[in-house]
């Protein structure tokens, strides 16, 4: 390593590790060998992949009540259609609330396994996306829907997404939640760019009534992202000579979304959002570095500021 590197890696190391209030490292050593691999590679050998709720979100707004998800985006809307499956407004909001309620505590149960919580995980999606179906939406919906109820980026991320856009690094957007909504989203805060691409739900409109009455198979869920692949799309030609990844979630369904892409090395940043004591110690266990109490993503930047 250059004598510049080595300088740049000792100061990211430091900032790293200065704060561990916020920050949690357990193994120092292995996550100085994969920063030194992904700086010694440069722009041209990196990729990032990122989940998008509570990843590339926040997990609470300032007053600490829950910042949106992109399902939870659709329920809290206004602009419902006259010609409701569901018979109003406010029972289609109890009914998607009451799903949380019920499957949210299964996905966080450290308890289970990942093969025990599965067949709830695709009742829950496939639930949720029969009662957005239900309310016959149209295109102009959602993007109201966005206008009454905005989710916040994370701090640090909008900076990331640039940094990305301006190093010409593909971004990979690997999510369960809606794929209308991220776009949208991205678009209106002017971070949609050429170099992103976006694995979701996606709704699907008739081409003769614009109302949404699919949603494309297979659904994404939190646990099954290793089973959709990018090796037949596009995206895959940017990366495929691009070996080093830093890859950012918040469960541990999200480590699986570098499955299926060759790397030499992964680097993972897991955002831990709440019951912290709870689960910290299992967190841990699954990410290089942890960023806690729905931080910053400012980690990932100063490493994106090095190369």
């Amino acid at each position: 390593m250059s004598t510049t590197a080595s300088s740049h890696m000792d100061d990211l190391m430091s900032r790293i590790l200065s704060d561990e209030s916020v920050l949690r490292v357990k193994d120092v050593e292995n996550v100085r060998r994969k920063i030194s691999r992904i700086l010694e590679g440069g722009v041209e050998k990196l990729h990032v992949i990122s989940d998008f709720d509570s990843t590339m979100t926040r997990h609470f707004r300032e007053d600490m009540s829950r910042n949106p998800t992109c399902h939870q985006v659709l329920s809290s809307g206004r602009m419902m259609s006259p010609e409701l499956i569901v018979p109003s407004t406010n029972q289609f909001k109890r009914a998607t609330e009451e799903l949380y309620k019920k499957y949210f505590p299964i996905e966080m149960d450290t308890s289970l396994t990942i093969e025990e919580k599965m067949p709830y995980m695709v009742e829950w999606w496939s639930k949720a996306h029969e009662l957005v179906i239900g309310q016959k939406l149209t295109k102009n919906d959602i993007k109201q829907m966005l206008v009454d109820t905005p989710s916040k980026l994370r701090e640090g991320m909008a900076e990331l997404i640039i940094q990305c856009k301006e190093k010409n690094i593909p971004l990979l957007i690997f999510s369960a939640g809606v794929g209308n909504i991220i776009e949208e989203l991205l678009q209106t805060n002017n971070l949609l760019f050429p170099n992103m691409h976006i694995i979701s739900n996606v709704m699907q409109f008739n081409p003769e009534t614009g109302i949404c009455d699919r949603f494309r198979k297979p659904e994404i869920h939190v646990f099954n992202k290793s089973e959709v692949t990018v090796r037949d799309l596009p995206y895959h030609d940017t990366i495929e000579n691009r070996p080093n990844v830093i890859l950012l979630g918040d469960s541990a369904g999200d480590l699986q979304m570098s499955k299926g892409i060759s790397h030499e090395v992964c680097l993972t940043i897991g955002f831990l959002n709440l019951e912290i004591e709870k689960r910290l110690d299992a967190f841990i266990e699954l990410y290089d570095i942890v960023v806690l109490y729905d931080g910053a993503a400012d980690v990932v930047n100063w490493i994106s500021e090095k190369l």
